[in-house]
């Protein structure tokens, strides 16, 4: 991700020990500023959460990139919510993927982001 130039002003992560530990890797390896932890994405949360975080009291800039690290199926699924609406069960990510999605100028809602990168972790070693 570094030689692709990726950088995150925020990485929200689940409270789980294993996603703290990727949120960490990314700190340690100079690609982002602050790791907020952030309840909603332990498994089973509810992507309603993060659209309220992300207009609510701490509304993200526009330009601000934020980078996720949660936990399949919940990601997937949430990817697919804020892609298309709905959520098909068609996106498949495996463990240590990455997902990269544009937020829409009218902010965070479904159906309304765009997919820019979906790569497998085979291809991130």
């Amino acid at each position: 991700m570094a030689t692709l130039g990726l950088c995150f002003d925020r990485v929200l992560t689940s409270p789980l020990v294993r996603a703290q530990q990727t949120a960490e890797l990314l700190r340690g390896a100079g690609l982002c500023g602050a790791i907020e932890e952030f309840g909603a994405l332990a498994p089973g949360g509810d992507v309603e959460a993060l659209v309220s975080w992300w207009s609510g009291s701490r509304p993200v800039q526009t330009d601000e990139a934020i980078a996720i690290v949660g936990h399949q199926p919940d990601l997937g699924q949430w990817a697919e919510w804020l892609l298309w609406g709905q959520t098909m069960e068609k996106l498949i990510v495996k463990k240590a993927g990455v997902i990269g999605l544009e937020v829409a100028p009218q902010g965070l809602t479904s159906g309304t982001c765009e997919l820019f990168w979906l790569t497998p972790p085979r291809l991130l070693l």
